[in-house]
């Protein structure tokens, strides 16, 4: 039988001169052992300094590294996941891995996982299926990166399924629901949300626009990068960057809004906050978005329910499934109708069909 797998203490060290510093602290042999990391200026909060430490802990834990799940994670963490991946993507993993995989199964030899109590664990866990379906995925993708360290011959979480069907149908929300909202809202926040629901953009994308992304002269907008918690990141997929239509009305609502703002040059963010950085799009839905939706009497609504009303309105209103697909910027035909096809310019069609929920939402004036 192995040893436990050491995860060690890591504590802030107070120091009487000088900033304060992270220690990290573990067993070796029967004897304490500790060492110093950074100071908390260079590592301001417990999560960087986890990051800082995941090389050690794992030297620590070297002799029983190929053989726990614990092991296995801090090596994914340590050698994989900043690879190539955004920003949003690696927090979610650390999530999955740390919140739920982890305490359930991080001191389980690799060789004793079994499909059947995973499934059964997946099951129980009070969550919603599609967080589930990623919970499972997240797992799987660790033991395909054992295999590929040839730490097992075969991915027992392959056996394991896990549907990602939603408990409820997204939200829709009709053109006098979001009118309403409207009117319960102030800028910058109200445009924020003229430009989700009649662009069909991401919260991330929302806050990461700036304002060399709009060609005025030919009316069309590009995103080119996102933003979760204040951290500029690049696009979602390559569809997601591809060009959209931007209607008369909607780039008129846009240059209003500009008159408007402190921040307006062409580097500068369209919803910039304090010292022009990005705004927290989470602190935003919940100390403004939602009172708002609650105020009109609408209920509970989040940023994408914005992108969900803005296919079901491009539906509703014959826009044919291509252009659906192409204005969503979806990166592959399931997500939107499986059909596939992408044009590389925006056409006459993208802008009818843009222009049809734009007039449909603001009227004639935007204002």
């Amino acid at each position: 039988m192995t040893a436990r797998y050491q995860y060690g203490t890591l504590t802030i060290r107070e120091r009487t001169q000088g900033p304060d510093v992270w220690q990290f602290r573990w067993m070796e042999n029967g004897k304490p052992k500790s060492v110093l990391i950074g100071t908390v200026e260079k590592y301001p909060t417990r999560a960087d300094a986890e990051r800082a430490v995941e090389r050690l802990r794992v030297k620590v834990n070297s002799q029983n590294y190929a053989e726990t799940v614990g092991a296995l994670i801090d090596r994914f963490l340590q050698e994989e996941l900043p690879n190539g991946r955004r920003f949003q993507t690696q927090a979610e993993y650390r999530t999955y891995f740390n919140r739920y995989i982890r305490p359930q199964w991080g001191d389980f030899l690799l060789e004793y996982i079994d499909p059947m109590p995973v499934l059964d664990w997946l099951k129980a866990l009070p969550l919603a299926p599609k967080t589930k379906g990623h919970i499972r995925n997240a797992m799987h993708l660790l033991f395909q990166w054992a295999r590929r360290w040839k730490m097992i011959d075969s991915n027992p979480i392959e056996l394991v399924r896990q549907s990602n069907r939603r408990l409820r149908v997204p939200r829709v929300l009709s053109p006098q629901e979001f009118q309403a909202i409207l009117q319960e809202l102030h800028e910058p926040y109200r445009m924020m949300v003229v430009v989700a629901a009649c662009l069909g953009l991401r919260a991330s994308e929302v806050m990461g626009l700036k304002w060399c992304d709009v060609d005025w002269d030919n009316l069309t907008i590009l995103v080119r990068r996102s933003v979760v918690a204040g951290r500029v990141d690049e696009t979602k997929t390559e569809a997601s960057a591809k060009p959209l239509p931007l209607d008369p009305d909607m780039a008129t609502a846009l240059l209003d809004w500009r008159r408007q703002a402190f921040y307006t040059s062409d580097s500068d963010f369209v919803f910039a906050g304090d010292a022009g950085r990005p705004r927290w799009q989470g602190m935003i839905l919940k100390d403004h978005i939602q009172p708002a939706a609650t105020r009109a009497g609408i209920g509970k609504v989040g940023w994408h329910t914005f992108r969900h009303s803005y296919r079901a309105w491009l539906k509703r209103l014959g826009a044919a499934a291509e252009i659906q697909k192409e204005l969503m910027r979806h990166s592959n035909l399931k997500t939107t109708l499986e059909i596939y096809g992408i044009e590389p310019d925006v056409g006459p069609a993208h802008r009818e069909a843009n222009s049809a929920v734009v007039k449909a939402l603001l009227g004639k004036r935007t204002r």
